[in-house]
């Protein structure tokens, strides 16, 4: 019915035409026209079944073609609507930005960057490095997770290298401190054991590099890279400031204002930074932990992405490790709070 309203109301034939083919409207039913091609194919003339079969395709190759352009057009122009609320959106107030870096300053924690060292050099034994083969104790167990596959390490940290820089009295004075991840399933959260981190008090003579499981993948062998530390200036992410201070939380149409305070009062990162360890994470959705004065970033570490490495976490994520105070304290990082975010 609505169809025959619609075409009583075209007043000619081009009026018609516009009608039949307006790419919104469709009145050329696809299953009615294959039914009667059918009917004229079994008990029609061979005239009238090419006849009719040569309509139909004709219509409906002037319908794709009137999509295809009806389509591109209304891609178009919701690009440009995304574009428009984008650019406003994303305006900073000057204002605003100065107000924003007054009401951070209080909150201002000291971070550990974590880089690849300049230097291409071997890994010593019982260095701090990212990747390759951990060195252990002789009675040390690779990490494997719940379906018995091994973790890759990503990280050996020598706990003196940070005493001179950490903050606060944070880590061990001495040991070493390894992370380990599942990357082949790389579970969001680190269920199944697919994280594990292991602090391990020995002496260097003791120490020795063990070979990977064989049952590890080259994939996720990670290319060994010795690493070096910095302090820098670490404030929260506007996640992380609104959930502590709730009478901020609602100004999400300023967070681009806040992100830009934010990063004039951060220390500027090195250009081959990996990660961070206290102070506060770089979010990419919502926080990880609620408290953050119990809580503490124990390591953040960013995707690799260059033109002689890479290592993705989700698309080009972060992983995020977090520990109470009070099980740092007794150098306890069995109960590690995991979160993998990406984009």
């Amino acid at each position: 019915m609505k169809c025959k309203k619609k075409l009583q109301q075209v007043n000619s034939i081009a009026e018609f035409f516009r009608t039949v083919f307006h790419p919104k409207e469709m009145y050329f039913h696809t299953s009615l026209s294959l039914f009667i091609i059918l009917v004229l194919g079994l008990f029609g003339t061979s005239t009238l079944f090419w006849a009719f079969t040569f309509l139909f395709l004709a219509i409906k190759s002037v319908l794709t073609i009137h999509y295809y352009r009806y389509w591109k057009a209304w891609e178009k122009l919701v690009v440009a609507e995304m574009n428009a609320k984008t650019d406003d959106n994303d305006e900073i107030d000057e204002k605003t930005v100065c107000e924003f870096i007054e009401v951070l300053k209080p909150f201002k924690r000291k971070a550990i960057e974590i880089s690849f060292a300049s230097s291409e050099d071997a890994a010593r034994t019982g260095c701090s490095k990212y990747g390759g083969q951990p060195d252990v104790p002789e009675d040390f167990q690779w990490p494997l997770d719940n379906n018995n596959r091994p973790l890759s390490l990503l990280l050996q940290i020598n706990c003196s290298d940070l005493t001179p820089i950490a903050p606060e009295d944070y880590l061990p004075k001495s040991g070493h401190l390894y992370f380990f991840y599942e990357l082949g399933e790389q579970n969001w959260e680190g269920a199944e054991n697919s994280i594990r981190v292991i602090y391990i008090d020995t002496q260097h003579k003791e120490l020795h590099r063990i070979d990977y499981p064989k049952t590890l993948a080259n994939e996720f062998r990670l290319k060994e890279r010795v690493i070096s530390f910095k302090t820098k200036d670490s404030y929260p992410a506007f996640q992380d400031f609104g959930n502590q201070n709730t009478e901020y939380n609602q100004l999400i149409d300023k967070v681009e204002s806040f992100n830009e305070a934010r990063s004039r009062l951060e220390t500027e990162s090195s250009s081959n930074a990996i990660g961070t360890m206290f102070g506060y994470a770089d979010l990419i959705h919502d926080v990880v932990v609620n408290d953050l004065n119990t809580n503490i970033l124990l390591l953040q570490l960013s995707s690799i992405e260059d033109d002689s490495y890479e290592l993705l976490f989700g698309d080009c994520g972060n992983i995020y490790f977090y520990i109470s105070r009070h099980d740092l304290q007794t150098k306890d990082f069995r109960h590690v709070k995991f979160e993998l975010q990406c984009y």
